[in-house]
């Protein structure tokens, strides 16, 4: 963990102790005679019968912790608030870096850093503006790496394009399957793209280049400056 939070210091230098990048995913799975179980795995916002996970991806592009194989009902944060007592004990004082469909304070306090919104930014003391804004920037940017995360499990793995089981056992295995030959592919080939994106020598390339794709999402002090709320 010391090891992953060097890392991402040394890309982003205003944060210090994130080792990870957590993410929901939900995947399609086959209807159930059971009522009860049907109405809590239908997703209204998929307009389909679902399963959520969280997964949550190292600096090295492997998977090191997961909740798997929850109702497709329920939304990333509050699946997410079951397990945050299991989270701080498995990763002490550091952070895991998320995006805004999970939550920040409360019992997520000082356990998950995110980019704020533009509410709460607009609501921003004058004094302390522009740093927060700074640090939900680097958010910003490192919450990205979750994606690619997402997109190397889903590309590498059709099965994820089907529907999964419907029984819960048989839906788990085939769920921990793809986890395990993710991490196994990703620590044999070592080709992945988080990996590469925090090798020093690709920062060296970012800082010399002035390379940021995602630039135009940042927050800029100069756009909030009245604490009203007009507009959003």
């Amino acid at each position: 963990m010391e090891l992953f939070a060097l890392m991402v210091n040394s890309r982003e230098a205003a944060i210090d102790d994130v080792i990870g990048f957590m993410d929901g995913l939900a995947l399609k799975t086959e209807c159930t005679s059971e009522r009860v179980i049907q109405n809590a795995f239908y997703s209204g916002y998929e307009c389909d019968t679902t399963v959520n996970n969280v997964f949550t991806y190292g600096l090295d592009g492997k998977v090191f912790l997961a909740a798997l194989n929850f109702p497709g009902s329920w939304a990333d944060g509050s699946l997410c608030v079951r397990f945050l007592n299991s989270i701080r004990r498995r990763i002490g004082h550091y952070k895991i870096c998320l995006d805004q469909g999970f939550p920040q304070s409360g019992d997520a306090w000082n356990i998950s850093v995110g980019p704020m919104n533009e509410r709460s930014a607009r609501r921003l003391h004058p004094g302390m503006c522009e740093y927060m804004l700074r640090v939900s920037n680097v958010c910003t940017s490192l919450r990205q790496s979750s994606k690619w995360g997402m997109r190397a499990l889903q590309a590498s793995f059709p099965r994820c394009k089907k529907c999964l089981p419907s029984d819960f056992k048989q839906r788990r295995l085939v769920l921990e399957s793809i986890i395990l030959t993710h991490n196994f592919r990703t620590d044999i080939v070592g080709r992945n793209q988080i990996k590469a994106v925090f090798d020093l020598e690709y920062g060296r390339y970012v800082n010399l280049a002035g390379y940021d794709r995602i630039g135009r999402y940042y927050l800029r002090p100069e756009d909030f400056n009245s604490d009203s709320d007009d507009n959003i």
